[in-house]
């Protein structure tokens, strides 16, 4: 376990350094041997900037033998609720990004992957609320960048083998690296598996007819147990071609493979005085796969006058989705007519190409950086989804009334120019970005009418900050984003698991856009740092979830009728109590107002959403990590979402030579057996309340091992790519570039 120092530490030792005056050829020319030249120093678990945070997984004990979900808790600004639904400022929209590349597959299928993914397969997470120009307009919360790789700019190898079995998976992953010469290399695997204790979850909805008292109640029940395996890995790979060049090449690919094992779905009705008026009961099976692979390579030169770079890239991304159910009726009584048997598949396939260049013009004695460029993205994204019904498996045939088969394109033409530069203490950056769509569904079955929609976007950002201390500093900013429908939001096909629930698409949606204003100030002394800030947020057009009813059935569907607002006030503080004990503390509080028309709803309240962190040294070298947090009741457009906690504890230590073993013992949620995540809606007279419940408490033993031999020549600097939306990717696993 890490510190949790701020980066004052950082800012003091670059300005002690500056005072001495050492320029770079009084550097003695030497080579170190990093097996007999340790530093000790701690390393800080969050850093922050104002625009984006870092979360150090690596140096957080307590994550190791958990999942990437349930790692993702303890993030500040970042938010998962008992339905492992996340929210990034209280918001869903946002992308994922993984080593500064986006990863639509992982965006669309973040469920499923986090739940099994290792958190030891992740170096740094890093929350960006406000992007430049540089990065795409996509995502009015900002950007969840999963960190796994790391730079390696020191000769010789190195790598890591860990491995953790909890309550909820055993895991294992394996890295290493090397560096000779002008070739950079790095690979990962890594592993997880649930089988031995099988997740289980239960829910259960009840809609109530608030309009006629003698209306029954309708009670829908589901169950399910479900069973997993991930593997993931990766290859990066960088050589130095000449001074001035740069190729780097890397690709990525992760697989989960799931089962719901007896499961059941039961539907039935009630009066209030008990007497049931329909029932059914059906058994649950069911089978899916998300794959994820994502190919790269980038050439980047750098002129000899002032270090101007010029930056060209390809990224090649290629997703499939698959979900494959069947439901057996067991038992039912009048007033249902579903068929003994049926079977649901929806297979998803995503492909995306993108070309883009950067080019960077620092000058001025790095006083002021000018950036533009240009980018061009195709996506072309299949669905198609059947439902098959018959007495049994053999006898099943399609329903075309439930058939759906369409293709989904996207390009993306984008430019932007940005513009950075420092006036004494103050620093002001600029940036605008502009966005050609052509977007729209081409339908290979059914009554619908293909159609193009085309979009045009200008996206601006400003920021201004004053730095009072080399520590300290005030900023303004201005941010507009805009969000996209996604496939599932406009895909017609219906999705009824019960007879009286179903979920649709609408193919009419067009993109919403957000404009947010923040201030905030930030002071990283050497015992207490901290941030805070305030943040207002404006949307008209939002693309809104809602549900409605039609004769006795609920519908959940998507319009661009919303119009939503947020004030915001955030902050986070850490503190050296003594040494070898920090603490940490994280929050938001915040008021939504959300409103929308044809239908007509309105919704407005408060919540709060805090977490907190200690560290502590004991004796014997035993490190000790506590962590907890709240979120209280939040608010959509046509209910709320009931709050949520979370707690834990980790305790590690080192082995051996340079303490190349660690061994931690974690613990999460442990004082209870299973928790339950309520939300209520209310549509058309209609009170919907959900009650989800998890049985996600854990507790494991994990052990990494670190070996190998590095030597590093200081006369040797790296050149490696900054271009901020594709690389800027911090350290763990793999080549930085």
């Amino acid at each position: 376990m890490k510190s949790l120092l701020t980066t004052s530490l950082l800012f003091a030792s670059a300005a002690a350094f500056a005072q001495q005056g050492v320029a770079n050829d009084s550097i003695p020319e030497s080579t170190i041997d990093l097996e007999d030249f340790v530093i000790v120093a701690d390393k800080p678990v969050i850093q922050t900037d104002g625009a984006k945070l870092t979360y150090n997984m690596e140096e957080d004990p307590s994550s190791k033998g958990n999942t990437l979900m349930d790692a993702l808790k303890k993030v500040p600004m970042v938010s998962v609720d008992g339905e492992g639904n996340i929210r990034l400022n209280g918001q869903s929209s946002f992308k994922i990004y993984v080593n500064g590349k986006e990863d639509p597959s992982l965006t669309a299928n973040y469920k499923n992957v986090f739940k099994a993914m290792p958190s030891e397969a992740v170096a740094k997470v890093e929350v960006i609320t406000e992007p430049g120009a540089k990065y795409d307009a996509e995502g009015t919360a900002g950007i969840i960048n999963i960190i796994t790789i790391t730079k390696n700019s020191t000769d010789g190898y190195s790598g890591t083998v860990s491995a953790s079995f909890s309550k909820q998976q055993a895991s294992g992953s394996l890295y290493g690296r090397m560096r000779k010469g002008k070739l950079a290399m790095s690979a990962n695997v890594d592993y997880a598996d649930n089988s031995a204790f099988i997740q289980k979850n239960n829910g259960r909805v009840v809609m109530e007819n608030l309009e006629d008292s003698h209306a029954p109640v309708i009670v829908n029940e589901q169950t399910q147990n479900i069973v997993f395996r991930y593997v993931g890995g990766g290859l990066h790979l960088s050589y130095d071609l000449t001074p001035n060049d740069l190729l780097t090449a890397d690709a990525t690919v992760y697989a989960v493979k799931g089962r719901a094992k007896d499961g059941s779905f039961m539907s039935a009705s009630s009066f209030l005085d008990g007497i049931r008026t329909t029932f059914l009961k059906r058994d649950l099976n069911g089978k899916l796969a998300n794959t994820g692979v994502n190919a790269g390579a980038a050439w980047q030169h750098q002129f000899d006058e002032e270090r101007q770079k010029v930056v060209m890239s390809y990224l090649f991304n290629y997703g499939y989705n698959n979900l494959d159910m069947s439901l057996k009726k067991v038992e039912d009584s009048r007033g249902f007519s579903a068929s003994p048997f049926e079977r649901n598949t929806m297979n998803g396939r995503e492909h995306e190409h993108t070309l883009q260049i950067d080019y960077i013009n620092p000058f001025g004695g790095d006083r002021h950086t000018l950036e533009t460029g240009a980018k061009g993205i195709w996506r072309r994204n299949n669905a198609l989804s059947v439902q098959y019904l018959g007495d049994n498996p053999a006898s099943c045939t399609e329903n075309m009334d439930n058939f759906s088969d369409l293709t989904q394109k996207q390009d993306i033409y984008a430019l932007y120019a940005s513009y950075s530069g420092k006036f004494g203490n103050l620093k002001t950056t600029a940036g605008l970005r502009y966005e050609h769509t052509r977007m729209g569904i081409d339908y290979h079955w059914g009554d619908y009418t293909d159609f193009m929609t085309k979009l045009n976007d200008v996206v601006p950002n400003v920021s201004v900050t004053y730095g009072f201390t080399p520590a300290s500093n005030l900023r303004l900013a201005y941010q507009m984003r805009i969000r996209r429908p996604s496939l599932s939001a406009i895909n017609p096909f219906i999705i009824n698991y019960n007879t009286n629930t179903v979920q649709q698409g609408n193919p009419d949606l067009s993109s919403e856009r957000a404009n947010k204003v923040s201030l905030s100030y930030s002071n990283f002394s050497s015992v207490i740092g901290g941030k805070i800030g305030m943040v207002y947020s404006i949307k008209d057009n939002a693309i809104t979830d809602y549900t409605y009813m039609k004769g006795d059935v609920l519908y959940q569907t998507y319009a661009n009728i919303g119009k939503e607002q947020y004030f915001a006030i955030d902050g986070y503080l850490s503190w050296t109590v003594l040494p070898g004990l920090q603490f940490s503390v994280n929050g938001r509080l915040q008021k939504d107002w959300l409103k929308s028309k044809s239908p007509s709803y309105s919704n407005s309240g408060w919540s709060l959403n805090y977490g907190a962190n200690i560290n502590y040294r004991l004796p014997a070298e035993i490190k000790l990590n506590l962590y907890g947090g709240q979120k209280t009741r939040s608010y959509d457009l046509q209910g709320h979402n009931n709050g949520w906690y979370y707690y834990g504890l980790g305790l590690s230590r080192d082995f051996l030579k340079n303490k190349a073993l660690t061994v931690t013992i974690s613990a999460s949620d442990f004082l209870q057996d299973s928790w339950s995540y309520k939300s209520v809606t209310v549509a058309d007279g209609v009170r919907t309340s959900n009650t989800w419940t998890n049985y996600n408490w854990n507790i494991g033993i994990s052990a990494s091992w670190n070996f190998g031999s590095l030597k590093s020549d200081v006369r040797r600097t790296s050149t490696g790519i900054k271009n901020d939306d594709k690389a800027d990717a911090g350290n763990k696993k793999g080549t930085g570039f």
